[in-house]
């Protein structure tokens, strides 16, 4: 299998997820008659939409071999010390927060939700930088 088939399934199984999500949406409407709260935070919301996006990170692996979650891995905590390093910089200089964080906070500037979220940014990334190199 190919670089390219594995960012079309990369992008599938994330597709995937937003749509089963969106169903989900529409049937819990259907049988309680109340809107999701889509913009309240829960971790099981949380783990549900990092489900695929993580499945899709262990198919590729089959494939393309165990480096690729060696990236997932280095991106995670690169992608989260660069945030915090950034946040804190910007705080330390300018004198107001760039952004903040409530939950799982590593001192207001990161989170630790967001280590996933840089992994897969990190894979999807390797993923381009192949298929255009």
């Amino acid at each position: 299998m190919g670089v390219r088939d594995n960012l079309y399934i990369y992008f599938f199984l994330i597709l995937s997820g937003v749509i089963l999500e969106e169903i989900a949406q529409k049937l819990y409407f259907r049988i309680t008659k109340k809107k999701f709260k889509e913009h309240h935070f829960s971790l099981s919301r949380y783990v549900y939409l990092l489900l695929f996006p993580i499945l899709a990170v262990f198919v590729i692996t089959q494939s393309a071999g165990t480096h690729l979650f060696n990236i997932f891995i280095i991106f995670s905590l690169v992608g989260t010390l660069l945030e915090w390093l950034i946040g804190f910089f910007y705080h330390q200089i300018v004198g107001q927060r760039l952004w903040t964080y409530h939950r799982y906070s590593i001192n207001g500037y990161t989170s630790l939700l967001s280590l996933p979220l840089w992994g897969l940014a990190g894979v999807l990334f390797w993923l381009l930088a192949k298929v255009f190199a």
